[in-house]
């Protein structure tokens, strides 16, 4: 007699409860706040350090135009070159230091948009097509009454050996884009000159470029001193008000 089917027993599997594949929506919310707060501290200093760069180049610039210009006095019976006129051909300063530096050009390519005579942080403000962004102290040699000489409708160029405080006596500085009349320079160029004795120039020639994460205006601007030193300022000083020999 056949025994009888054995009957099966089924066991249910069981069911581990745990958390589910990938994140819940809190945790990818805290992940995201991280993140953001991670960003906001890491990009301001990214910038301050990218900043830091840029006008320490600056300041290089500075230093190497200045040392130019003081070799071409020495070559010169310690004459400058040209603060102003002529405007487009030697021996203007620009086109000198920019010679000296192994760069010149002429007609529309006048200057190389690659020089020392461009501030790093200027060409952040006015973009690659900057040229020029540097401006000669003129103070004193301007036309105004009692001044020697008139930059604009003559050869003026300054003697070293005369400057009585030159570490105290800006050669250049950073200069604005410019905001007057049909005399201005093109586009690609900031002011060439600046007159201490003048407000307006103070006002809306210099170059505020540095010392602050604002794209337009810093609170700072560099200057290089007849002693071919170069640092940042604050402020414009009285004693540059001083009339150049």
């Amino acid at each position: 007699m056949p025994r009888p089917a054995r009957a099966i027993r089924i066991r249910p599997v069981p069911v581990v409860r745990g958390k589910p594949d990938g994140f819940t929506l809190i945790e990818l919310l805290v992940v995201v706040s991280i993140v953001a707060l991670l960003l906001g501290i890491v990009l301001p200093a990214l910038s301050g350090a990218r900043e830091a760069a840029r006008a320490a180049g600056c300041l290089a610039n500075h230093r190497q135009v200045a040392t130019i210009i003081t070799m071409y006095a020495d070559q010169n019976d310690g004459r400058t070159p040209a603060l102003g006129w002529p405007w487009t051909t030697t021996p203007f300063w620009a086109l000198v230091v920019q010679e000296e530096a192994g760069r010149s050009g002429e007609g529309p390519d006048l200057y190389s948009r690659r020089s020392i005579l461009v501030c790093p942080s200027a060409r952040r403000v006015y973009g690659d097509e900057i040229e020029r962004t540097l401006a000669m102290n003129v103070t004193g040699l301007a036309g105004e009454p009692g001044d020697v000489a008139n930059f604009d409708v003559e050869t003026v160029s300054v003697r070293l050996d005369r400057v009585q405080f030159p570490s105290d006596t800006p050669m250049l500085v950073d200069s604005a884009a410019a905001v007057f009349d049909s005399n201005a320079p093109p586009p690609t160029r900031t002011v060439g000159t600046l007159d201490f004795r003048n407000p307006v120039h103070v006002q809306d020639r210099l170059g505020w470029y540095h010392g602050g994460l604002n794209k337009l205006k810093g609170t700072q601007f560099h200057a290089a001193m007849y002693d071919a030193s170069a640092q940042s300022h604050r402020t414009v000083s009285e004693d540059w008000r001083r009339r150049l020999p």
